[in-house]
């Protein structure tokens, strides 16, 4: 007796899954070793009303 074969579809969406957590843990260790620079702003021109 033959056993029907069960569908593989759950194998893809786990395997997505964990290639998908992966790549979010390498993104967010990449990231927490390069900080993001502060860029001082400068203020805005001050406007005169004078025509």
């Amino acid at each position: 007796m033959n056993k029907p074969r069960s569908s593989k579809l759950w194998l893809w969406v786990v395997a997505a899954c964990a290639l998908q957590l992966a790549a979010w843990a390498i993104w967010l260790t990449i990231a927490s070793k390069h900080k993001v620079a502060e860029v001082p702003l400068q203020p805005k021109p001050a406007v005169s009303n004078q025509p």
